[in-house]
């Protein structure tokens, strides 16, 4: 199984929340994950906003060079397909949003996310993780 993390995602399992159990058993277990470039920079944004530089960095080193996780940039095919997703769903997602659905489409994975909006998503499996 392919996963897709979306920011949300990826700070529950910084902060090794119990709902994002069975994300860190798919990838102990050996199943790849993936996340774009543009998913760390918000990762980064958010954390610094809330909780500091200091912060920010360590958390932007750990995703970034965490096992079994891939850091995908935007290339010009994954800027196509995100930009056709933004298009359909245009009002109910952002473009961040549309990025991790792209790549998650792209890949054939499950699109891991806090965010019930992304449920909207046509193109791929959506499995919303609560906040603890």
């Amino acid at each position: 199984m392919k996963l897709a993390l979306d920011t949300g995602a990826l700070m529950l399992v910084l902060k090794g929340a119990s709902s994002a159990r069975k994300v860190v058993k798919l990838m102990a277990s050996g199943s790849e994950a993936l996340t774009a470039a543009t998913n760390l920079a918000e990762l980064y944004y958010k954390a610094e906003e809330k909780l500091g530089r200091q912060t920010a960095v360590a958390w932007f080193n750990r995703i970034a060079h965490l096992r079994n996780l891939r850091v995908v940039p935007a290339d010009e095919a994954i800027a196509l397909a995100a930009g056709r997703i933004k298009a359909r769903y245009r009002r109910e997602l952002s473009l961040a949003d549309s990025i991790i659905a792209a790549l998650a489409w792209m890949e054939g994975a499950t699109l891991f996310t806090t965010d019930s909006r992304l449920e909207v998503l046509e193109e791929i499996e959506v499995e919303v993780l609560p906040l603890d």
